[in-house]
């Protein structure tokens, strides 16, 4: 049966799971934002073949895109070779080739996705808008990881993380990170890219955080500008809505110890006036060794005895 837009918000227990993967599987690569070069290219078509799975590429992979043009397609054709990849048998799995700029373009177009059944959809960073529309409109568990031609081709993932989703197996994980802010509390994960997040406050996209364990991270965002989105959250009433918050590394954030500490604290701050428990230094998105997190299921935060974000508990 094929899965619909559901213009309404989901429900806490509704997400899909896709089929797992299976080795010698087909994965389609698709390109929602900026240009790709090489060898960041070849390096992440070796590692996908690496990890077992038939990389299937969309046209013009390397095309580059004119002076003052961000996109790598524009967003008629990402939407066309998202559309294919869901349409077609062989295709098991979508997965982001990087992110960059221009994913939102995607939003008008993603009311006319058909999606004849769930698959692994995998993306980051400005890839977050799509993987948001398709966990709240499709009810689709998609996951949120390294991409192809970034963060795969560089090696900045954690394999066994990685192979464990994509083979179906959530229940137990843990994800390493530090308390902030301690706390007990259980509930749908969702998030992903700070920036991408905060614009589209005001905007009938805002993914659904209703009692959500919510999910923030970001790369090359000085302090200042980070409050100045934290600040904005605030004011938009998200975090009196979430039940737990979970923050990634911020690389390339902070110039020391004592920004990243104000910038913790300001969180505090931003979050005193509700019994939300927090865990930053979560590597996800752009860290170093990037797990992979899958958005629409259970997650559990307990720091009495803390071990860890608990993925489907």
């Amino acid at each position: 049966m094929a899965i619909r837009g559901n213009e309404g918000a989901c429900p806490l227990d509704k997400y899909t799971p896709p089929p797992p993967l299976q080795k010698g599987d087909k994965i389609g690569i698709f390109l929602p934002s900026s240009p790709v070069k090489e060898p960041y290219r070849s390096n992440g078509i070796k590692r996908v073949q690496e990890l077992g799975y038939v990389p299937v590429e969309t046209s013009d992979v390397l095309c580059k895109a004119a002076p003052g043009n961000f996109f790598a397609k524009t967003p008629a054709e990402s939407f066309r070779d998202i559309q294919r990849f869901f349409k077609a048998k062989e295709i098991k799995a979508l997965w982001a080739g990087r992110g960059g700029y221009g994913s939102n373009h995607l939003l008008s177009f993603l009311p006319q996705l058909d999606i004849p059944g769930p698959k692994v959809v995998i993306g980051s960073s400005d890839v977050s808008y799509l993987l948001w529309y398709l966990l709240d409109h499709f009810k689709m568990v998609v996951f949120y990881g390294p991409m192809v031609y970034s963060s795969l081709a560089e090696n900045r993932f954690n394999r066994d993380n990685l192979k464990t989703l994509l083979n179906g197996n959530y229940r137990g994980i843990k994800i390493p990170g530090k308390v902030l802010v301690p706390g007990k509390t259980k509930g749908i994960v969702t998030g992903g890219c700070l920036s991408n997040f905060v614009s589209l406050i005001g905007t009938p996209c805002l993914p659904e955080i209703e009692q959500r364990v919510l999910l923030l991270e970001d790369v090359n965002e000085r302090p200042y500008r980070l409050d100045r989105m934290l600040w904005q959250a605030a004011r938009a009433g998200i975090f009196s809505k979430i039940k737990g918050l979970i923050l990634g590394e911020f690389p390339n954030c902070f110039k020391d110890n004592k920004e990243k500490e104000n910038f913790e604290q300001g969180v505090k701050n931003y979050l005193q006036d509700y019994r939300v428990p927090v865990i930053s230094h979560l590597p996800f998105g752009h860290a170093e060794d990037i797990h992979t997190l899958p958005l629409g299921v259970t997650t559990e935060i307990d720091t009495t005895h803390f071990e860890g974000l608990i993925i489907n508990p």
